[in-house]
């Protein structure tokens, strides 16, 4: 039969977290409607192994593509290009979603004929604890936006203004994801800003379902969102931002997009500068430093005015509003939260 939905697993030596991801999707009652797609990227541990015998036991639900590693994006694209169920939706290895949930989910995908269905998701703390069912969680976002309405099929141009899409968030038709025809970065952290951006210009509707479908685990050393991280990989960061600018560039030119969709993308774009300011803030200050920082946020405001006045956080305010004067203040206040 059809499969109404394709999750994909990007999987590189997981196999610690595995096997709760995989077991959370073993629901009998929506079983042979899914399709959980794990991309083995490589993995040099049991990895392969554990995600087989879910094969084994799940034909025709679970599927197994091994490749040469290429990073998270590369299990994205490759995903993209062997899904076979009519929404996609990725849960990294690490994570998992909330059965009765996604449930939910995987119902509302077949009563409405959104192009994105958007469910809540919520950090998951993994402080050792072992057993998930003990683990603090805490919704980062508690509604996508004032008074919306669960259910509702939207115009997206309606509420672009107020949203902000997350990848945890995101079930989309696979035909889009095809359809934009953006290749995603590969052998490159923080490519999911990729994921969730490139496909905005073909999306018509949008509908919204209450429940937390997504478990992100946060807290594990060697996530890359964390600071110390981020300052390794700041090439990579550099990367990201100037695929999203060269896509931004494409827009009204190459690929139609509306005005609402525009500006909504400019704002995504400013959200991963405002990341890229944090990088910089987060090093010892140094002249040098905030010469970068100053010379980076000065082209920014030059040649993408849009994206520069997209921005939507504090410090990045403070610091423009003072013409970077208070740069020691704010690398301060960074480096210590981190």
């Amino acid at each position: 039969m059809n499969k109404i939905l394709t999750i994909i697993v990007p999987t590189y030596n997981a196999e610690k977290y595995l096997r709760r991801t995989l077991e959370s999707f073993l629901i009998e009652t929506i079983l042979e409607e899914i399709e959980v797609l794990v991309i083995n990227d490589g993995s040099t541990d049991n990895s392969l192994a554990i995600a087989m015998e879910y094969a084994s036991r799940h034909p025709d639900s679970y599927h197994v593509i091994t490749k040469e590693n290429g990073g998270h994006g590369s299990g994205i694209n490759c995903g993209i290009e062997n899904a076979t169920g009519f929404y996609f939706k990725v849960v990294d290895a690490d994570d998992w979603v909330d059965s009765a949930a996604f449930c939910r989910l995987v119902e509302t995908l077949k009563q409405k004929n959104a192009d994105i269905i958007y469910s809540g998701f919520l950090w998951a703390f993994d402080e050792g604890q072992g057993d998930t069912s003990l683990f603090h969680t805490k919704a980062e976002i508690e509604e996508p936006f004032k008074n919306v309405v669960y259910g509702k099929l939207y115009q997206f141009d309606e509420v672009a203004n107020a949203l902000y899409i997350k990848m945890h968030n995101m079930t989309i038709r696979t035909d889009l994801l095809r359809k934009c025809q953006q290749r995603i970065d590969e052998h490159c952290y923080y490519v999911d800003m990729e994921y969730i951006t490139y496909p905005i210009p073909y999306v018509q509707t949008i509908c919204f379902i209450k429940e937390y479908v997504y478990m992100y685990r946060i807290g594990r050393q060697s996530q890359s969102v964390g600071i110390e991280k981020m300052q390794q990989n700041e090439c990579d960061y550099n990367r990201v931002i100037h695929s999203l600018l060269n896509f931004y560039n494409q827009l009204d030119e190459e690929i139609p997009c509306t005005a609402a969709k525009k500006h909504y993308i400019a704002r995504m774009i400013a959200r991963v500068i405002a990341g890229k300011i944090k990088i910089l803030l987060s090093f010892p200050r140094s002249k040098e430093k905030k010469q970068e920082l100053v010379k980076f946020d000065r082209k920014i405001k030059k040649e993408y005015p849009e994206i520069y006045d997209g921005n939507v956080n504090g410090a990045v305010s403070i610091l423009r509003k003072s013409w970077y004067f208070t740069y020691d203040v704010m690398s301060i206040l960074v480096r210590a939260k981190y």
